[in-house]
Parts: C-alpha cells; sequence; structure tokens
C-alpha cells in the first residue's frame, strides 16, 4: 500500500482516482530525485573539504600575490 499523509489524515494513495495516483507517482519521483540530488551534493561537500585539506600541502610561499597598492 501506498501512503500520502496529510492534515494528520493517511491516505491509501491505490485507491485514488487515476489522475490522484498518477499525481502521487510524480511526487515519488520528485522526492525520490531530491534525495537522490541531497546525497550528491554531501559527497560534493566532503570532496571539496577534502580537496581544500589536500591543497595546503601545495602552498608555497614563492606563489604568494603581494598587491601593490
Amino acid at each position: 500500500m501506498y501512503r500520502y499523509t496529510h492534515d494528520d489524515k493517511v491516505y491509501d494513495a491505490e485507491k485514488l482516482s487515476g489522475e490522484g495516483r498518477a499525481t502521487f507517482r510524480l511526487l515519488a519521483t520528485v522526492q525520490q530525485k531530491i534525495d537522490e540530488h541531497q546525497s550528491d551534493l554531501t559527497i560534493a561537500q566532503a570532496a571539496a573539504v577534502a580537496l581544500h585539506s589536500k591543497m595546503q600541502e601545495y602552498l608555497d610561499d614563492s606563489a604568494i600575490v603581494v598587491d601593490n597598492e
């Protein structure tokens, strides 16, 4: 059974009209994509942190830019 909760009421999505079932499926697909993108974002953020840390190993004083005022 696929359930949809709204205003503290639980609905059996399979008992909705054809359009209701189709809308529920789209909503489920969209939510799945959001969850996947959230995971991808978390992975990308962790990679950025790791790369910033790794970058520190390559910094050299000879590469410091001094702006002439």
